[in-house]
C-alpha cells in the first residue's frame, strides 16, 4: 500500500546517504595508499636481496590487493548512492547475457547459459541489465564456491524462459551452494544484509533498485530437492517489449 511504498522510499533515501558518506570518506586516502605501495616498491626493491627483498615483495602485493578490495566496496556504496535513472530501449536478453557469460569463460567456478528459444526483447538500459548480471553471477559463484562444490559442469546455471502468457520473460540465475538461510529470503534486500564474511550486502540491494526502474519482479528461492537444500537462485521476470525470431 502507500503507506508501505512511503516507508521503503524513505528506508533507501536514508541507506543512500549513508552508502554516499562512507563512499567519499573510504576513497579519498585509498589512492595515496597504493600509490606509496608502489612507489615504496620500485624504489627499495632494488636495492635489496634475499628475504628482505622477498618480504618487501609480499607486504606491498598485499596493500595493493587489499587497495583494490577496497575501491570494489567504495564501488558498490557508489553505485547503491547514485544509481542514475534507467533509460529503456529494447535489448535482447539472451545476446545479451551471452555477452556477459563470455567474460567468465575461464572461472574456476563454471557457469552455463540455457537460453529460451527465439530472441525476446526487453525494455531496459543496458549497462544497468549487465551490472544486475555481473551481480547475480558473482553472488552465485561466491556461494557456490563457499560451499565447495565447482566441479560440476552446471555449477551456477543461467536460464531465460518466456512466460506461458508471452508477456513476460524470466531470468533465472541459480547456483549450487548453500542456499539463502530464513533471514536472507524476508530481508535480501535491504542494504548491508549479506552472509558474505567480507561482504557490504549492497549487491542485492542494487538488483532490486534496477528491478524496480525496470518494472521487473524479483524473486530468490532455495533450489530444493525433495527435502534436501541444494542452492539458491534469484529469478527477475521483466516485461516483453516484443519477441523477434
Amino acid at each position: 500500500d502507500d503507506v508501505t511504498r512511503l516507508l521503503q522510499v524513505q528506508r533507501e533515501a536514508a541507506w543512500g546517504e549513508v552508502a554516499r558518506r562512507l563512499a567519499h570518506e573510504i576513497k579519498n586516502p585509498l589512492t595515496p595508499i597504493q600509490l606509496s605501495a608502489e612507489r615504496l616498491r620500485r624504489k627499495v626493491l632494488p636495492q635489496l636481496a634475499g628475504s628482505d627483498a622477498d618480504l618487501l615483495e609480499r607486504s606491498t602485493h598485499t596493500i595493493v590487493q587489499q587497495v583494490e578490495a577496497m575501491k570494489r566496496l567504495v564501488n558498490e556504496f557508489r553505485d547503491y548512492a547514485r544509481l542514475p535513472a534507467a533509460v529503456l530501449t529494447p535489448v535482447a536478453l539472451n545476446t545479451t547475457v551471452q555477452e556477459i557469460l563470455n567474460l567468465y569463460e575461464q572461472a574456476v567456478c563454471p557457469v552455463v547459459f540455457k537460453p529460451c528459444d527465439g530472441q525476446p526483447m526487453v525494455a531496459a538500459d543496458a549497462q544497468q541489465l549487465r551490472q544486475v548480471l555481473h551481480n547475480l553471477v558473482q553472488n552465485a559463484q561466491d556461494a557456490t564456491q563457499m560451499k565447495g562444490d565447482v566441479a560440476a559442469d552446471n555449477a551456477v546455471e543461467i536460464r531465460t524462459e518466456v512466460s506461458a502468457s508471452g508477456d513476460t520473460v524470466r531470468l533465472i540465475v541459480a547456483d549450487s551452494g548453500a542456499g539463502f538461510p530464513d533471514m536472507i529470503l524476508k530481508r535480501a534486500f535491504e542494504p548491508y544484509v549479506t552472509t558474505k564474511t567480507k561482504g557490504t550486502g549492497l549487491g542485492l540491494a542494487v538488483v532490486k533498485k534496477i528491478a524496480d526502474e525496470h518494472r521487473a519482479k524479483v524473486r530468490l528461492s532455495n533450489r530444493m530437492q525433495g527435502d534436501a537444500v541444494i542452492g539458491g537462485q534469484v529469478s527477475l521476470s521483466f516485461p516483453l517489449a516484443g519477441i523477434q525470431q
